[in-house]
């Protein structure tokens, strides 16, 4: 059943995918006719949709280097933040205060005090 679901959100996720690629591409070709409207009537067209996609390519260069940017601040501050829980982690264990160093510890402790008194018995027994 999980793999189902995993599908119905991959076709939900698909579909809003392309319910916004249909939505840019409306908006996208209102300012094409907006843009092209104000071309010239002197035959300048291709040099304007020269000029236009220059325009558009160094907008999204631009907003492509700043995703980049966001994405690298992001990664380094979560870098930060986890290296900072692993050594706050690892003081706790050097301190001896980690529940998830503890618990263990006692087990392997307790195991440790049964085999001492099992191999003293056995010790005890064969001197005899």
């Amino acid at each position: 059943m999980p793999v189902h679901r995993d599908r119905e959100k991959k076709k939900i996720t698909a579909e809003e995918m392309e319910v916004e690629e249909q939505e840019q591409d409306a908006s996208s070709s209102e300012e094409e006719d907006s843009d092209t409207s104000s071309v010239s009537e002197d035959g300048d067209s291709s040099e304007m949709d020269e000029e236009d996609c220059e325009r558009r390519r160094m907008e999204c260069l631009d907003e492509m280097s700043n995703l980049e940017k966001q994405f690298t601040d992001l990664k380094d501050q979560l870098y930060h933040e986890r290296l900072s829980q692993v050594n706050s982690k690892l003081a706790e264990v050097e301190a001896g205060r980690a529940a998830e160093y503890l618990e263990p510890l006692a087990v392997l402790l307790e195991n440790m005090q049964v085999r001492t008194k099992v191999a003293g018995n056995f010790i005890t027994q064969s001197h005899s």
